[in-house]
């Protein structure tokens, strides 16, 4: 019989589009940072973010240094690698070559071919795909679809699963005065993400899958704010959330004197980037890594569960 390192091993793979990483020194509206995962991780309102912070591999500052808008950045996170023509994921690779259970549950068009792409070639329910409306609300992916296949598939290896709706929070402020709903704000929909989060690590525990289990969280870019690009869409204040279009390397806006600053903002390739749950070697739990880049995530799962998959990107242990 082969040797499967995939076995008493598993990935939960979570991309949450859009979810700014870290922020720019310096920039604060309304007395606080903008919403980002790093800012709000040392101002303690993220409990769960830094639970699985505390317990895994943490990159400070990771940036998605290729184009930045949601089609190139889920390829990056499919593949390990900045070129766009690679046809074969990694998701795909291990579902052919482990003949292990692979599910995927994310939006149209993801589940494309380079993307996240499950096959069953047998027909054996070994490849699973759920492919949902864009936009499809996260906390209905999380509770109608994924926790009832955690139920019912303990076999699983692998499970993608993909929160879009935070790409849709654009055009709105960074902070409002109303925080009980959730999409009024960036900021209240990152507290509302840290409760989903929550519920997935509490799951993940009830069902006694945890310490077997590798928790990855990324996401594929962020969003500009307080920049020159908010500025030339006609915004004239800081506290408004722009979407992730050209200039990704965007400058500082001084808006009381209506000009840019020197300072590049580059908030837009800003993506966040943790390692986490019960897989991760003890030794290596509360490590920090200052930065990385976004094709580094797919080769780093790769060397966490013992997988030999070739990528661009780099393998993070390695600077540990």
């Amino acid at each position: 019989m082969n040797y499967n390192p995939l076995e008493g091993k598993r990935l939960f793979y979570l991309i949450i589009d859009q979810l700014a990483g870290h922020w720019v020194e310096g920039v604060e509206i309304e007395g606080m940072p903008p919403p980002n995962v790093k800012s709000y991780h040392e101002l303690r309102l993220i409990p769960n973010f830094s639970y699985l912070i505390s317990k895994g591999i943490w990159v400070r500052k990771p940036w998605n240094m290729g184009v930045c808008n949601t089609a190139f950045g889920m390829k990056y996170l499919s593949t390990g690698s900045y070129d766009s023509r690679r046809e074969v994921g990694f998701f795909e690779y291990v579902r052919l070559k482990y003949n292990v259970k692979v599910a995927a549950f994310t939006t149209t068009p993801w589940t494309m071919k380079g993307y996240f792409y499950v096959p069953d070639p047998d027909n054996k329910g070994k490849g699973i795909m759920i492919s949902l409306p864009p936009y499809h609300p996260d906390k209905s992916i999380l509770l109608d679809y994924v926790l009832p296949f955690l139920i019912a598939h303990h076999d699983w290896s692998f499970i993608h699963v993909y929160f879009p709706l935070n790409d849709k929070l654009v055009n709105i402020p960074a902070f409002s005065p109303k925080e009980e709903d959730p999409f009024k704000s960036k900021h209240a929909y990152l507290l509302y993400l840290d409760k989903l989060l929550g519920k997935i690590v509490r799951f993940l525990k009830l069902l006694k899958y945890w310490d077997e289990t590798l928790l990855v969280i990324v996401s594929d870019h962020a969003y500009h704010l307080a920049c020159e690009a908010c500025r030339k869409l006609g915004v004239s204040n800081p506290n408004w959330v722009c979407d992730h279009v050209k200039p990704y390397d965007c400058r500082l806006w001084n808006f009381k004197e209506d000009r840019p600053l020197e300072k590049y903002s580059k908030c837009v390739r800003r993506i966040t980037m943790i390692f986490s749950g019960g897989l991760i070697p003890h030794e290596l739990r509360g490590s920090v890594i200052e930065e990385a880049e976004i094709i580094d995530v797919i080769p780093t799962i790769a060397s966490l569960l013992g997988i030999d998959y070739k990528s661009e990107g780099k393998n993070l242990l390695n600077l540990l």
